[in-house]
């Protein structure tokens, strides 16, 4: 995105800013921004999507940053965030008067693990139900060390010298940090030329991509096991649309079929919203890779995932309104639930909804949502940053001698005890 700043007049100094942007870019290869004074993006180049669950919290984060900077004294900030995003800034002037700054990020420094999902969460008070989508969204940003944040800075630093829009020498760098716990390229391509397939290549070819959409649209992962183990979705099935640019035709062609998993999940009855931010990921991963080897690798793992969301999240079986409330349940796990709660939340009697849940997945609402709070705090005892009181709250439990006396229902064991025994199966 190119726009011209109204405080650069004279073209040979957009011409010095944009080249020096590109170069950060291509050096980071970290999303890489211009704000100008007044809080107006006026270059990116990089962009990664923000999922739209995620906005309220993301958004408007740089430009919080740009804002910081532009009152700070030192010419080069760290950034550093309780989401775990970190950003580095710069800040440019033409003489005196300050233009606007450059912002690199964002970046992790921390693998993006479940743990790390679950720090993030309860550091910033965030919903549980977010987890899946912080997961997606992590697994897109570039995941360097503390060695090469310096060297950007470094480099950074050296180019604005070097192209005078830095007023004084920078030596060192100071470090902030921030606390929020209060707040397709779907295929556009040319008709498929049929003339090098026989009319029975074609329909084989389409027999086996129906197949295999309809064992991701069961979630049936054994299934897909053997279907992949027998060979019978090979890696040349599809001729290339650019002979000239294989790797241009196999991104094409990823595309495509991420589209297509994604329809097949959303047949198997899975919330768009999950869907949405798996669909998302991929789609990145798709652009980013840099072989076809590289794509081959991701392809087999889109498979997978897709198939494992429609095992675990699917609401196929279900009529509507049981539908709605296991949706409804989901996304609130970390409030208040109750029948009242539920049955007004989507328009149904108590006695119509507790009658049909029953009939329709065998227990009571109130042992389903234990269950599934339960399920979300046996992933979360894996972090021993977390206390017993912290998970039982974040699964929804104010009452935390309720949590264990339920936790001990299900399990047999206490949070601690469970917590202890994997501690020690891990260590032996």
């Amino acid at each position: 995105m190119f726009t011209r700043g109204e405080n650069l007049v004279l073209s040979e100094e957009w011409e010095q800013l944009q080249k020096l942007l590109k170069f950060t870019y291509n050096y980071a290869s970290i999303e890489t921004i211009f704000f100008q004074s007044g809080v107006q993006i006026v270059w990116e180049s990089g962009h990664i999507q923000v999922p739209e669950p995620l906005k309220g919290y993301f958004e408007d984060l740089r430009a919080m940053l740009q804002l910081q900077h532009s009152n700070a004294a030192s010419h080069l900030l760290i950034h550093s965030t309780s989401y775990k995003l970190n950003f580095i800034s710069s800040n440019l002037y033409k003489g005196t008067s300050y233009l606007g700054s450059i912002i690199v990020g964002p970046y992790l420094l921390e693998e993006p693990s479940t743990l790390l999902m679950h720090d993030i969460i309860f550091d910033n008070n965030l919903s549980i139900w977010l987890q899946p989508i912080l997961e997606q969204y992590y697994l897109s940003l570039p995941l360097i060390n503390e060695q090469k944040v310096n060297n950007i800075s470094e480099f950074l630093a050296y180019l604005s010298e070097s192209a005078q829009l830095s007023n004084h020498s920078v030596s060192t760098f100071e470090h902030v940090s921030y606390n929020f716990r209060s707040q397709n390229l779907l295929l556009s391509e040319a008709v498929k030329n049929k003339t090098d397939l026989s009319p029975a290549i074609i329909e084989e070819r389409y027999r086996k991509e129906n197949q295999l959409l309809s064992i991701i649209e069961r979630g049936n992962q054994q299934q897909l096991e053997q279907f992949l183990k027998d060979g019978a979705w090979g890696k040349n099935d599809f001729p290339d649309r650019f002979p000239t640019d294989p790797l241009r035709s196999r991104k094409n062609l990823t595309f495509v079929s991420n589209t297509l998993l994604r329809k097949a999940a959303e047949k198997g009855g899975v919330h768009p919203v999950y869907i949405d931010s798996i669909s998302e990921k991929f789609s990145i991963q798709i652009e980013r890779s840099a072989s076809v080897q590289q794509l081959s690798e991701l392809q087999m793992k889109m498979y997978y995932e897709y198939c494992k969301l429609v095992n675990d999240l699917s609401l196929k079986p279900y009529g509507s309104t049981i539908r709605k409330a296991i949706e409804y349940i989901r996304l609130n796990l970390d409030k208040e639930l109750s029948l009242d709660i539920i049955a007004r939340a989507i328009s149904s009697s108590m006695y119509e909804l507790s009658r049909q849940f029953k009939q329709e997945t065998n227990q009571s609402i109130i042992d389903f949502i234990n269950l599934l709070r339960i399920k979300s705090a046996v992933e979360m005892l894996e972090n021993n940053y977390l206390t017993i009181t912290d998970i039982a709250q974040m699964v929804g439990y104010s009452d935390v001698n309720y949590f264990i006396k339920v936790f001990k229902k299900t399990n047999g064991i206490t949070p601690n005890q469970f917590r202890k025994n994997r501690r020690s199966a891990q260590e032996n």
